[in-house]
């Protein structure tokens, strides 16, 4: 489809994020399932992903639609993706460590995103070569430029299929990072990590297991803030890699060669056109 007129777009984006986030702050997590290894869904989960989708049908049903819990539909080359609760641990725990993750996306990289962390009470957006906001004002990655100064976010570890890879790449990489860094941290939410790399509270921060939910829309905004958003290898992150490195750039040479620990398995950069 031709590209998408991205101001219309934003307020699209914005309208729906509202519904999602009043039902959020509205409703209580009631009926929680188990959908995999240590991996749970919500009635909110659920109610917050079918308003978004049919909010956003309604205003381009020319668009596609992404969902971590409902799957795709509609275009696949351009298309919104969500997270209706990024951190659903977290959010079933009463923790407001959560986020409702938004993006816009068109030939594998994101054109605009909007994450709401609604218990914490603010929200971040970004559309591709305007720049990066929370609540409005403008925002922009640490000037850390060292890693014992450095706060790093980090995935956690594996659940479902490849779990082991993914746990010892995890402990390799915790090691290294718990004896260098000034801290390191598990928010068990990615989306929330991505925005605060974007606004400086986290200098860095490191995911195995890309999803395309997790990641589209706090990429594009830590993106506009100033960071790299890298691949394992230190490529353009896109919507093909497995891996996320959001880091402020002073950072990159340090953080870029410890990635290594993911060549040769699942989690290392392939070929376009290979999954």
């Amino acid at each position: 489809m031709p590209f998408p007129n991205l101001d219309h777009a934003l307020k699209a984006a914005q309208r729906a994020i509202d519904l999602a986030v009043h039902h959020a702050l509205n409703h209580q997590p009631t009926h929680i399932t188990t959908k995999g290894d240590r991996d749970v869904v919500t009635n909110v989960d659920l109610a917050v992903e079918n308003l978004i989708r049919h909010r956003l049908s309604d205003w381009d049903p020319a668009v596609g639609f992404v969902g971590e819990e409902n799957g795709s539909s509609g275009d696949e080359n351009t298309y919104w993706v969500l997270d209706p609760i990024d951190g659903t641990i977290n959010f079933s725990h009463g923790s407001p460590l959560c986020a409702i993750a938004l993006g816009l996306v068109q030939d594998d990289q994101p054109l605009l995103g909007v994450t709401a962390v609604p218990f914490l009470g603010h929200r971040y957006w970004a559309v591709k070569g305007e720049g990066a906001y929370r609540d409005g004002d403008p925002i922009a990655v640490s000037t850390t430029t060292s890693l014992d100064n450095a706060l790093i976010g980090m995935c956690d570890y594996g659940s479902g299929p490849d779990a082991s890879t993914r746990d010892r790449l995890c402990n390799d990489l915790d090691q290294r990072l718990t004896g260098q860094a000034q801290g390191v941290r598990r928010l068990g939410t990615t989306a929330l990590e991505l925005v605060w790399v974007a606004d400086g509270t986290l200098d860095a921060s490191i995911l195995f297991g890309n999803r395309t939910w997790d990641t589209a829309s706090g990429a594009i905004i830590a993106r506009e803030a100033g960071a790299l958003v890298l691949d394992a290898d230190g490529s353009p992150h896109t919507t093909r890699s497995h891996c996320t490195l959001a880091t402020t750039p002073a950072l990159a040479d340090v953080l870029v060669p410890m990635m290594d620990i993911a060549r040769d398995t699942n989690y290392w950069p392939r070929p376009a056109g290979t999954q």
